[in-house]
């Protein structure tokens, strides 16, 4: 477990122990309590931490650790937010979905971008398959004749290897 009692990184205030994308999971893990109670967030909402003492404390079936790290760090998330400033969080925890999603998604080969100024992340929708972007085109042209949606007019993303470039694709 990280220190609690150890300094905060003077360069961004994250306590020593944590990334920053660790600090950013427990940022988030803190909301989803605060919005949903701790027995629901831990079962539905852990964090997924990258650092491996906090994957243990994430992934211990036992829910004291992970309860406890929260406990000892809910004063200085408070503390870092407020140094922070609402604006700059947000742009933290943006970016970290960001990247979130990037990590979680990165063995896929194929998206979907919706088009326009849509810049929330490199893509909307990742696939496994050329198929399954097909298939999650046609879906959303049936939408717009059952429901008036407007129609898709964004484009298909490629990569070679997971994690690559993103490249677009003339459908």
């Amino acid at each position: 477990m990280p220190d609690t009692n150890a300094p905060a990184d003077t360069q961004n205030g994250i306590p020593d122990g944590f990334t920053e994308y660790d600090w950013l999971e427990l940022l988030g893990f803190t909301w989803k309590i605060d919005n949903e109670g701790y027995e629901y967030a831990s079962e539905n909402y852990a964090p997924e931490f990258e650092t491996p003492a906090l994957q243990a404390i994430a992934n211990d079936a036992d829910p004291r650790p992970l309860r406890n790290l929260y406990r000892e760090h809910s004063a200085a998330i408070e503390a870092w937010q407020q140094a922070k400033g609402w604006e700059e969080v947000e742009r933290l925890w943006t970016a970290h979905l960001r990247e979130e999603k990037e990590r979680r998604e990165a063995h896929l080969l194929w998206a979907v971008h919706p088009g326009g100024d849509w810049n929330h992340y490199a893509y909307s929708d990742a696939f496994d398959s050329r198929e399954a972007v097909d298939e999650w085109i046609e879906g959303r042209k049936s939408l717009v004749v059952q429901h008036g949606w407007k129609p898709w007019t964004g484009h298909v993303l490629h990569r070679e290897t997971p994690g690559g470039a993103w490249t677009r694709v003339d459908s």
